[in-house]
């Protein structure tokens, strides 16, 4: 378009129409102004042209838009001071609108590099001014024309500008509304100060387009009941995101919370938690404005946080709410320098205000969930002393729970002992060492709480929030840093008078204000804890009472059992003296007569062969002897006397060899006269034993014989009180006789025939480790002997086998047993003999006895056994 037509007013008109309705044509402000620089461009022909903003208060002039000729360089945009625009700074200072021609010779530097420029200011209700720049390479004459169209087009700019700029007003207020909306719908989401502060700064990031947004949780002096609100959360993160970081790093990452844009990284770890802007803020509770780091004298030109970080603009906040500062909250911009738009501080305001009353909803629900924590922890350990009077048991129950609701690095209980020393008793702990491996029974520890306690003798609870604040000389402060504790409360566990402990917690990473509350739960803990020790040790006293009572109650019935079952087995042994007298004497009386006429049966016999003999002679030389002889040897038979007289002699010498054989089992089984230990032959005593029972083991009308089946072996003799062992044999025969009569009453005759009663007796040698012995071995002699002795009958089950050697305990019907034979057996094999004795047996499979004795037995177990046998007699 030629400049021609801006000469004609008509035309000046259509053309001026035309470019204030592509100006209106949009709402965004950086289209308005792009459109304006362009027409302008072209309907005056320029070389370049170009919109920016002057700042009074910063003294700034930042290009938003610009447009050149193709073969002319381009100008800077962004910010920079107003003095680099040369002569023109003073006229652009006081909003005036600045035409030259570049024709004046010795002319200074000159604006964006032209010769010739133009400047129109562009009215602003914010506080800043406007301008359309016009630039020539060349010398110009603008005339009156072209300032007035130029004037013209920057009154309807500065009309859609103030349009735009409410038009984006109420834009950025809905979304301003819509991000504090949308905070406070997480702040009822949720009560999870993490979640809330990181998507709240997310939400941030991307509303304001900035670079790194972060959240500073400040402590306040004064304000310890808002700081323990936050306390749990600020640790749980510690433990959960650096617990092996040094404290000062693991503290500031537990208060601060923050996103970034790529490509962009994390500062949480060189974040200086009182860098100057912090400082700032905290102390006149106002924002930080900080258009360039740069060029701010708080920060400094050469500060290594701000550098590390990239950081060229910076918002700072403070999130406070009803005078107590919360929070800070960083906006910064890394990537340019930023001016702070008035939006941009609202914004960030409004979601301060919302992020301070987050706070403080997510420090009630701490402070009232803390509140119900402890609560329930009194009523938790009440319950547990109810529920248990064990005292090791209730203090670890109240030092576990102290820990869990204190969230504190160690809690321990400290328990005095006479002589002015004492010990840790239980302790739960998240760092080490632990306390118990740092105290000892005769350490400071004693002596310290034992002179603050004589002190402050009305002092119930000791809070120290830090160890070196709290007046300790030198020795003390090195006493609780040997400790590694940073702050501790303590509370004494009296019971009655008597100073029984102390109830400890512990902080050993960082300083702790303690609250009252805290301090009240406590006491109440050891007040509690009193009662449940002192119910502990009346309980302990009363159980030890009663352990007394019981052992003394079953010494004394196990005394009477004894004495019980001693008198039945001194009957029953005086029974079987008797027995052993009886047969004894019995068999001495029939061994007399035997013997007499034993001895005279040789000489019956030869005088009865004499006789016969002398017969034969007379018969022989006499064959026809008188009438009376022939008729009385006829009616004598003398033929068949003949005959049957030695015969008779024979049968008489076999009776008495039977009685003889008798008399010397009954003697072997008694052994009345061998009250000491004897070497004997066991199958001997087995033999003698099988002789007496030989009656039961014959066939009878309803009860069929048994067999006997003998499997001896090769044994030597063996050091034993034999008497007593026949007495075993006896006891363990009988028993296996009476077995199988029981049998055989619920078995028909054909069971009884095809399975017929059987007792097997088994002898072998044995090596001291249980092994057989056989002639080859490295011993001459075996060590033990085993005697088995088998039935066939139905067997037993385990509740009988289990009970099988207690006294008086029988399974025969009344009348038929006592319950002392296999008991007595019993005491015979194990203690006399130093043996054993066991019953091998399950239902259907028989029985079997086995015994197992040593061949030798030692000197003392000897004189042991005599003095027992003497006692028993």
């Amino acid at each position: 378009m030629q400049l021609t037509e801006i000469q004609d007013p008509k035309e000046r008109s259509t053309v001026l129409r035309t470019t204030i309705g592509k100006i209106w044509n949009s709402r965004d402000f950086s289209a308005i102004v792009q459109t304006a620089v362009n027409e302008l461009s072209v309907l005056l022909d320029l070389d370049g042209c170009n919109f920016f903003w002057y700042t009074p208060e910063s003294r700034t002039v930042q290009v938003v838009c610009e447009r050149w000729s193709d073969d002319r360089p381009s100008g800077p945009l962004g910010s920079y001071p107003v003095e680099r625009l040369g002569a023109v700074a003073a006229g652009i200072e006081r909003g005036e609108a600045i035409a030259s021609s570049g024709e004046t010779e010795g002319e200074a530097a000159t604006p964006f590099g032209a010769i010739a420029y133009l400047f129109v200011p562009v009215e602003s209700p914010e506080g800043r001014c406007g301008y359309i720049g016009g630039f020539e390479a060349r010398p110009r004459e603008w005339s009156a024309i072209e300032l007035e169209f130029v004037q013209l087009i920057a009154q309807q700019l500065a009309i859609a500008i103030h349009q735009a700029q409410l038009y984006d007003r109420v834009k950025k207020q809905a979304q301003r509304e819509r991000l504090v909306n949308q905070i406070t719908s997480q702040t009822r989401q949720s009560f999870d100060l993490e979640t809330i502060l990181t998507q709240a700064i997310e939400q941030v990031l991307e509303a304001l387009e900035i670079d790194r947004c972060l959240v500073h949780l400040v402590e306040q002096p004064n304000h310890g009941d808002r700081d323990r609100g936050l306390d749990s959360f600020k640790r749980l993160n510690r433990e959960l995101f650096a617990p092996d970081l040094d404290p000062d790093v693991a503290f500031r990452r537990a208060h601060l919370f923050e996103t970034c844009r790529e490509p962009f990284a994390s500062s949480i770890d060189d974040f200086d938690t009182h860098g100057p802007i912090s400082e700032w803020v905290i102390q006149h509770r106002q924002p930080a404005i900080v258009n360039d780091v740069s060029a701010d004298s708080r920060i400094g030109t050469h500060n290594p946080e701000y550098q590390k970080a990239e950081i060229k603009s910076s918002l700072v906040v403070p999130v406070q709410a009803n005078g107590i500062l919360h929070a800070i909250l960083y906006l910064n911009q890394c990537s340019r320098v930023r001016y702070w738009s008035k939006h941009d501080r609202e914004l960030a305001q409004a979601v301060a205000d919302q992020l301070a009353i987050s706070i403080q909803q997510a420090c009630l629900y701490a402070q009232t969930r803390a509140s119900m924590e402890r609560e329930s922890l009194l009523r938790f350990i009440g319950e547990q002393i109810r529920r248990t009077l064990d005292l090791q048991t209730i203090l670890t129950t109240v030092v576990r729970e102290v820990r869990s609701c204190f969230d504190s690095d160690r809690v321990a209980i400290y328990q005095f002992q006479p002589g002015r020393s004492g010990k840790i008793v239980v302790e739960e702990n998240s760092v080490t060492p632990s306390l118990s491996e740092i105290v000892r029974p005769d350490d400071d520890f004693c002596r310290y709480c034992e002179q603050y306690l004589q002190q402050h003798p009305n002092s119930s609870v000791r809070a120290i929030d830090n160890v070196r604040h709290a007046g300790f000389d030198a020795d003390q402060l090195a006493y609780w840093q040997h400790l590694q504790v940073h702050a501790s409360m303590s509370v004494p566990i009296a019971i009655g008078a008597e100073l029984w402990g102390v109830l400890v917690v512990q902080e050993c990473q960082q300083p702790r204000s303690w609250l009252s509350s805290e301090m009240y739960l406590l006491e109440q803990l050891a007040d509690r804890l009193a009662i449940a020790i002192k119910q502990a040790q009346l309980y302990e006293q009363a159980r030890l009472a009663a352990v007394s009572a019981q052992m003394k109650a079953g010494e004394l019935e196990a005394a009477l059992n004894q004495l019980r079952e001693t008198q039945s087995q001194l009957i029953q042994s005086e029974k079987m003296s008797s027995l052993g007298q009886l047969v004894a004497g019995v068999a001495h009386e029939i061994n007399n007569p035997v013997n007499f006429i034993y001895g005279n049966l040789s000489h019956v016999d030869g005088y009865t062969e004499d006789l016969l003999h002398l017969i034969e002679l007379y018969r022989q030389h006499y064959p026809d002897p008188v009438a009376a002889i022939a008729d009385y040897a006829e009616q004598i038979d003398l033929e068949f006397l003949s005959e049957d007289m030695p015969k008779i002699v024979n049968s008489m010498k076999i009776g008495a060899d039977r009685i003889r054989e008798i008399v010397l089992s009954l003697r072997n089984f008694s052994r009345t006269d061998q009250a000491e230990m004897k070497r004997v032959d066991i199958h001997e005593g087995i033999d003698s034993t099988l002789l007496i029972l030989q009656n039961r083991l014959k066939a009878k009308p309803g009860h069929p014989a048994i067999e006997i089946v003998k499997e001896y072996g090769d044994l030597p003799r063996v050091e034993c009180y034999t008497g007593q062992l026949n007495q075993v044999f006896m006891n363990i025969l009988g028993n296996a006789i009476d077995a199988l009569e029981g049998y055989n009453k619920k078995r028909s005759r054909e069971e009884m025939a095809q399975h017929p009663n059987r007792i097997l007796i088994q002898t072998f040698p044995l090596k001291a480790d249980g092994q057989p012995w056989t002639p080859e071995s490295d011993r001459a002699i075996p060590d033990k002997v085993a005697i088995a002795i088998s039935d066939n009958g139905e067997g037993m089950n385990h509740e009988v086998r289990a009970r099988l050697f207690d006294p008086f305990f029988t399974t025969k019907p009344v009348g038929k047993g006592t319950g002392l034979g296999l008991s007595i057996s019993y005491q015979i094999i194990v203690e006399k003999h130093k043996g054993s004795l066991q019953c091998i047996s399950a239902p259907g499979q028989g029985a079997q006895f086995r015994i197992e004795i040593p061949v030798r037995q030692l000197p003392e177990a000897t004189k042991k056994k005599e003095r027992s046998l003497a006692a028993v007699n």
